[in-house]
């Protein structure tokens, strides 16, 4: 069964509800059409049986309760109307109105429970506020008591993460790579995933700029826990490592435990990073449909020369079906 975990539909009401809602930087923002024929039709003409749809991308992020809310639930309820129609040839990831904690729970059992989404779809922060912070703990453990699948993807809007990046498509050249790798740094080191083990995954983009930075992370968290660094910077320096949740030997192998999907198309050098970081096998295939194309997503992964024909197998037609159970 083939499954594409990383696509976007991005409904005109759901983008009028958020202009109606105060956001200011969607007026003119691409309206897609309420039919899906099209897409359908280039997932068949790739073998894809199933593409999991998210709203994360283009946030459902207002600034109040009310309406944050309110904006989760109109996307919830198209996404849940889509499934319906077009009968299992799209699933969903839903979205939560955090940081409100209470309504945020709310949401993600309906979702869950009533609508039968997916998982959930988390951006990297919520207004400011990694998703470890301490307030978000009753969310995570709600979240694990449903064994939930977690999609972490970056926000465009989040992505000028540091002062230069705010013009030239700087934000997502650069932004959103960073931010999925520091959300998924933060989960392991924060100890939610060690908290909750119930919990499954995913990240975006094969995690960003992780594999790039991993020997370089990794190397950095040995200087620590050996104190090798200790003649430059002090016994206190690292100090913090002391607190991770890690094995000291092998203090990424948290990240080891995550999932990430391929879409890093653009890249064909990834698959060799991501061999010597986390490894091919967890690997499932994501497009970022329609912010990209899906043809070219199942091709990258079928003309990889860093990647057997097993490996190729395996994020294409099984792995995802195995971790994700959707109904057939």
């Amino acid at each position: 069964m083939r499954i594409d975990v990383h696509a976007h539909y991005w409904a005109a009401s759901y983008l009028d509800e958020l202009v109606a809602l105060g956001r200011r930087d969607l007026a003119h923002a691409g309206r897609q059409r309420d039919d899906l024929d099209e897409r359908v039709a280039e997932m068949d003409a790739n073998r894809v049986d199933v593409q999991i749809l998210s709203a994360i991308g283009l946030d459902t992020h207002v600034g109040d309760p009310d309406g944050d809310t309110t904006a989760c639930r109109h996307i919830n309820d198209v996404y849940a109307d889509v499934v319906t129609r077009y009968r299992g040839r799209f699933a969903a990831f839903a979205s939560v109105p955090l940081p409100w904690v209470d309504r945020a729970v709310a949401e993600a059992v309906r979702a869950l429970d009533g609508l039968g989404m997916a998982g959930i779809a988390l951006p990297c922060s919520f207004d400011g506020r990694p998703l470890d912070d301490p307030e978000f703990e009753p969310f995570w453990a709600a979240l694990a008591q449903r064994s939930a699948v977690v999609y972490v993807h970056p926000v465009g809007a989040h992505s000028s993460c540091h002062p230069g990046l705010a013009e030239w498509g700087l934000n997502m050249a650069y932004g959103s790579p960073t931010q999925v790798a520091a959300a998924a740094v933060r989960i392991a080191f924060s100890g939610i995933s060690t908290r909750y083990p119930q919990l499954t995954f995913i990240f975006a983009m094969c995690g960003g700029t992780l594999p790039l930075l991993w020997k370089r992370h990794e190397v950095n968290m040995f200087r620590g826990i050996r104190m090798s660094a200790v003649a430059a910077v002090g016994r206190n320096f690292f100090s913090w490592i002391d607190d991770l949740p890690i094995d000291r030997a092998d203090p990424m192998g948290l990240l080891k435990d995550f999932w990430y999907d391929t879409a890093f198309q653009d890249v064909p050098e990834v698959m060799f990073l991501v061999q010597h970081s986390f490894g091919t096998d967890r690997l499932l295939l994501g497009s970022d449909a329609i912010f990209a194309g899906l043809t070219e997503a199942v091709r990258y992964i079928e003309d990889s020369p860093y990647l057997s024909d097993e490996e190729k197998h395996q994020i294409l037609d099984v792995r995802a079906a195995k971790l994700l159970r959707l109904p057939t």
